[in-house]
């Protein structure tokens, strides 16, 4: 097999990148594979020439140099790539059977639950293979159609007037008809979408990007006897408008008014819990830090828990009376004269 026609049976050309040769060799091969095509005795055929064809694409790309150092990286045959990377299976353990892909599900949850923990219930929809058409979204009918993509000519149609464009049409495979039509039971999707409850145990001190995995409750196989793959919940926690974590630690900025940091007193500071309060001690600096032990995040594993690290942000009024603004500037006088007879001793 030539290399220009290799190309050709991945319907790529020689420029395309490595990874959407890649993804075009999966689709064939999930595509052609004889497992996913019982009734098509040609699939297998088919399914060894695109074999032979990325085989040769491989090759060929291994001995372009701005790409040597990828491919031997991860210098692999075609077939043991598609175990791999298409069917799950490492061919090298024999033992371990084939598992179907692996399915990812976003939740997103607010930062408190994930603090303090919460049980609640996702829907996941799942994709269930179409049992008359076998996940192809085609079923044979007795009365042949033309083909759209050529028109009935057997090769593709391109620009004014019937042009051939390619050696032959990939949707008929150059017969010109269609003995098939988009199966009813799916809609021509080759699947169905049914909604699939799940009740997720979200532990206190959860962090941003934890994963919750639910064995067996991936994809089907696409080999007999193969298992399924699992479902992994992974968790995005929302950012708070009060906290920001730190490992866990929980920090905060609260404000707190001039005469309050210059007079001191007590003021209640939120946590997680409620409020705690907070006693300022007199002359209280902008960016003084103070700390609550044991009110952060739950520790893990034996772990003990965080801090609350307060950050005192002093709140200087936009807007004066006449009253706040005449003992302002007598403050200002009585500090200016306390700095001139300390000059002066």
């Amino acid at each position: 097999m030539t290399t220009r026609e290799s190309y050709r049976i991945l319907g790529v050309t020689a420029k395309a990148e490595l990874t959407e040769i890649r993804r075009r060799f999966r689709a064939l091969a999930q595509k052609y594979h004889p497992d996913l095509n019982p009734d098509n005795p040609k699939a297998a055929a088919q399914f060894r020439r695109i074999v032979e064809a990325y085989e040769t694409v491989q090759a060929h790309r291994a001995r372009t140099p701005k790409n040597e150092k990828l491919y031997y990286r991860s210098r692999r045959s075609a077939k043991q790539e598609f175990f791999e990377e298409v069917l799950g299976i490492n061919p090298s353990r024999e033992s371990v059977q084939a598992m179907g892909p692996d399915f990812r599900y976003d939740f997103r949850i607010p930062f408190v639950d994930a603090l303090l923990g919460v049980s609640t219930t996702i829907v996941v929809p799942r994709f269930v293979p179409c049992g008359r058409c076998r996940n192809r979204g085609r079923v044979p009918t007795d009365l042949p159609r033309t083909c759209p993509d050529c028109q009935g000519q057997g090769y593709p149609i391109k620009g004014p007037g019937l042009f051939r464009s390619g050696p032959e049409c990939r949707n008929c495979r150059g017969k010109g008809e269609i003995q098939e039509e988009p199966c009813p039971a799916c809609e021509g999707k080759g699947h169905h979408i049914h909604l699939r409850h799940y009740r997720l145990d979200i532990p206190a001190g959860t962090e941003d990007g934890a994963r919750f995995r639910f064995v067996g409750e991936g994809g089907e196989s696409f080999v007999k006897g193969g298992q399924p793959g699992n479902l992994e919940v992974v968790v995005s926690v929302e950012p708070h408008e009060f906290f920001t974590r730190k490992g866990r630690d929980l920090h905060c900025q609260f404000k707190v008014s001039f005469a309050q940091a210059a007079l001191g007193g007590e003021v209640q500071v939120p946590t997680l819990r409620g409020y705690v309060t907070l006693n300022l001690p007199r002359g209280t600096q902008n960016g003084d830090i103070f700390r609550f032990p044991a009110a952060g995040a739950p520790g893990g594993a034996g772990q003990p828990p965080g801090d609350q690290i307060v950050e005192v942000v002093v709140a200087t009024p936009e807007r004066l009376s006449l009253v706040q603004r005449n003992i302002l500037e007598e403050l200002a006088r009585q500090g200016k004269n306390g700095v001139n007879r300390a000059a002066h001793e």
